[in-house]
């Protein structure tokens, strides 16, 4: 029994907040003697993803019954009334929220601390642990490392708050290289980088499928076919793939020259293909015989010529990256209204805009009584705009209906006494 309580001891010691994953809980099980030593060490670890009543399958009589009690006063009240205490909304923890006051109170206290003194306010903090509720159980240590690291690239406190799980709970070594990749190769500056973890955290994620050696591969291999074909500003059509489309990156080079062999065998070179290349990279995903059948498919239900799909191609490449049945619901939804397909070509745009969200812009407009007043193209210019952009054109329209229908009102008045006047 001699190295049960070494082996004890070392896995007590080398522990951290990561939770012992079921798997290996039930491995561990397997000798009684460790489990329950190592349990009653790190109850919080336990809780955080094994269900006490897993517990109670693999421990039964007295052992189950101690070890409940164990875990049931390392948990619970004093957590949860110190998080209410400073103002935490118990509700918005949500699915967290038994693994977060299952936390020790003190442990809790010093990451609240901790945020503090980095100079988190009240509030933020609040809206830090209902938005992110697991940075309760970081290591105060590795917790420290990030904060300096997002405040040493220029993050403000506020947009930390704001941040995805995905950044907050990442590989810290992960993150750390992708940021050193995109000031090497990318030349990104410190305030880009920051934009890119608030608002495209998944780009810091490395899959399975590709090392990071890999992706500085990608990215070198594709940083010389811009430059061959003609391309000036390398560095900012690089930054441009990575934030709108990522996957080029992480897409084997095999699989890129197919494409782009595939492109210039259509004619699609220099400028036109660095350009197709920026504005679409989603379509490296597909091989040479989709993009063909897409851009037949294009050329059938447009009713247009193949060098007018060409061109249309060229103008918008994402409609290379659209299946057959998405564009045939577009094509419906133009059909059903009367609308010639041929204005697609004018608003390719329309295309990326759900049937579902044109459907309804096309009512509203239609209830307001734009049609006999505007051209098929203001219509459509309105489909693909932003939301806000659409919300402010419709409300500056009611607006102007609501005047023009009020000095009607008016005039109809006058006119009505003048008349009564007159007799």
């Amino acid at each position: 029994m001699a190295w049960c309580h070494s082996a004890t001891r070392l896995l007590c010691s080398r522990l951290t907040t990561s939770a012992i994953p079921t798997a290996s809980f039930r491995y561990i099980a397997t000798c009684r003697p460790i489990a329950t030593k190592i349990i009653r060490n790190k109850k919080h670890l336990l809780t955080n993803r094994v269900p006490l009543l897993q517990c109670r399958r693999l421990y039964q009589g007295d052992d189950a019954t101690c070890l409940a009690s164990d875990i049931t006063k390392s948990s619970g009240l004093d957590t949860r009334k110190y998080l209410l205490s400073i103002g935490v909304n118990a509700g918005r923890i949500g699915q967290h929220s038994r693994s977060i006051f299952q936390q020790d109170e003190k442990e809790v206290q010093g990451i609240v601390s901790l945020l503090e003194k980095n100079g988190f306010t009240s509030d933020e903090i609040v809206a830090l642990i209902e938005k992110n509720a697991l940075l309760l159980m970081f290591d105060k240590h590795e917790l420290q490392m990030r904060l300096s690291m997002f405040v040493g690239l220029g993050i403000k406190l506020p947009d930390i708050v704001k941040m995805s799980q995905l950044v907050l709970f990442s590989d810290l070594d992960i993150i750390v290289a992708n940021i050193q990749l995109m000031q090497e190769l990318l030349c990104a500056s410190p305030k880009w980088i920051s934009s890119l973890l608030k608002y495209k955290p998944q780009v810091f994620q490395n899959t399975c499928d590709f090392t990071h050696d890999e992706i500085c591969d990608n990215i070198i291999m594709i940083r010389k076919l811009l430059l061959h074909h003609g391309c000036v500003e390398v560095e900012n059509v690089l930054r441009q793939i990575m934030r709108d489309d990522y996957r080029l990156f992480r897409t084997t080079q095999s699989q890129v020259r197919l494409v782009v062999d595939f492109l210039m065998e259509q004619g699609i070179t220099g400028e036109d293909l660095v350009y197709v290349i920026k504005r679409s990279a989603n379509i490296f995903q597909s091989t040479p015989e989709q993009l063909r059948q897409r851009m037949m498919n294009l050329q059938e239900k447009l009713e247009i010529t193949e060098s007018e799909v060409l061109k249309f191609v060229i103008r918008y490449p994402r409609a290379l990256g659209m299946n057959s049945k998405n564009l045939d619901k577009h094509i419906k939804f133009f059909d059903d209204r009367v609308i010639d397909v041929t204005y697609i070509i004018d608003f390719p745009y329309v295309l990326w805009v759900s049937v579902k969200k044109l459907e309804k812009r096309y009512k509203e407009q239609e209830d307001l009584g734009l049609f006999p007043t505007s051209t098929m193209h203001q219509i459509l210019a309105n489909m693909h705009t932003s939301t806000k952009d659409f919300n402010r054109k419709m409300d500056n329209f009611r607006k102007k209906k609501k005047d023009s229908e009020r000095d009607a009102e008016s005039d109809k008045k006058k006119s009505s006494a003048k008349s009564r006047r007159k007799t």
